[in-house]
């Protein structure tokens, strides 16, 4: 009892410093989490990848690997899926937004709570329950602005992600003529590895490539046929020198 009098004494000598240092207290915390954007850096991020697909739509492959994890994971979920297009396999994910400095602030209201006894030894201090009034009306505020605030922000993420998987989609998505072309060229090269694959099957190969197969945007799948179709080449190549 008299450690509880003693503490209740030093408050009620210290109101002065104690109760301004209380608000000052209140104020940063409401700083800090009305200004705190969970969304910030992954949509810095996302914007980036996004103009350089919309500039270089045929190299979205490797432009996605600098996505945020879970959209790079959702990317791989696209590839190895062979969905038609990615917003098949893309969505939204949202970030749950934490309460920051929630240690100092349980603190500081704990520190202000005690005027609450104090005021209960001595009436005739009113300004300390004026001043829990204000403390906790306060807090509540800071959380339905900092709500309001959180759910602003994340329909902006959205909007950013929604763009991303527009131009994710446009990326993949091959003119049909062009599609055509593609796997003529896939066929041709296949048409090689047939014969004898030599310096000069190569050189053919190498100069089909520059004439028809890299002149048109290629979808995932299509870039998977190509490569396998060149893998095999190479692999034919290997062989015939290694008998040599």
């Amino acid at each position: 009892m008299n450690y509880i009098t003693t503490v209740l004494q030093f408050l009620e000598k210290y109101d002065i410093i104690v109760l301004p240092a209380a608000a000052v207290l209140l104020t940063l915390f409401a700083v800090v989490n009305l200004a705190a954007n969970v969304y910030r850096r992954q949509n810095k991020k996302i914007v980036a990848v996004t103009n350089k697909i919309a500039s270089y739509p045929n190299k979205a492959a490797q432009f996605a690997s600098a996505l945020p994890q879970e959209y790079k994971r959702q990317w791989r979920a696209y590839v190895n899926s062979k969905a038609a297009k990615p917003s098949l396999t893309f969505e939204f994910a949202p970030i749950k937004n934490k309460v920051r400095l929630l240690r100092l602030f349980i603190l500081t209201a704990v520190v202000s709570s005690l005027y609450i006894v104090a005021f209960a030894f001595n009436t005739a201090r009113r300004e300390y329950i004026v001043f829990q009034i204000v403390f906790w009306l306060a807090f509540a505020l800071i959380m339905i602005v900092s709500k309001i605030l959180h759910v602003r922000k994340e329909r902006k993420a959205k909007r950013i992600f929604a763009r991303l998987v527009t131009e994710l989609n446009r990326a993949t998505e091959i003119p049909q003529s062009a599609a055509e072309q593609l796997d003529k060229t896939v066929a041709e090269l296949k048409e090689f590895n047939k014969r004898d694959v030599n310096v000069v099957a190569l050189s053919r190969a190498s100069e089909l490539l520059r004439s028809k197969g890299l002149t048109a945007d290629r979808s995932v799948e299509q870039q998977r046929k190509l490569n396998g179709a060149l893998n095999g080449l190479l692999q034919s190549y290997a062989r015939a020198t290694a008998k040599q």
